[in-house]
């Protein structure tokens, strides 16, 4: 599961990259149209939603790779079994985050897929809507895989990494 985990993390952050690449490069655009007074609409959508999909593509890695927003003060005060009971908690509670995350973005994707963007109509909002159910399904996975780990380490008496 941890190498199917690092192989779906490595995808995502290809996927991110060029989310945020294309982001960049839309609001270069952007200036430089403003500057020689040429109107570039699409420019401003593909920018916002390119936006979207690199914050949600960073946050799944960064459940991955346990950088989430967490607080330390408690966790950094316990060792062994305590430590990793812990975090088995702390998973277990951002497991009902990312499964209603990905249950009701299924429902929100569906629901809006047929929208229009503004400024390109033959573009779908369903593409947009998708990040939130594609990164809910793998915030899962990544933490149902860390589950496994926190389990074996507390059955074997040492702390989760």
């Amino acid at each position: 599961m941890r190498s199917l985990a690092n192989a779906l993390e490595k995808i995502q952050t290809m996927a991110g990259a060029i989310a945020i690449s294309v982001f960049l490069i839309t609001v270069i655009i952007q200036i430089a149209a403003r500057f020689l007074q040429v109107p570039v609409m699409w420019a401003q959508d593909v920018s916002v939603y390119s936006f979207i999909w690199a914050v949600f593509l960073g946050a799944a890695i960064a459940v991955n790779s346990h950088q989430h927003f967490a607080f330390d003060s408690l966790r950094d005060h316990l060792k062994g079994r305590w430590k990793t009971a812990h975090a088995i908690l702390i998973i277990l509670l951002m497991l009902i985050f990312t499964i209603a995350m990905s249950k009701y973005g299924i429902d929100v994707t569906k629901k809006f897929w047929n929208y229009q963007w503004v400024n390109m109509p033959s573009l779908k909002m369903g593409y947009v809507w998708m990040a939130l159910p594609l990164t809910g399904i793998t915030m899962t996975f990544y933490l149902i895989t860390h589950l496994f780990e926190g389990i074996y380490a507390f059955i074997k008496g040492g702390e989760i990494s």
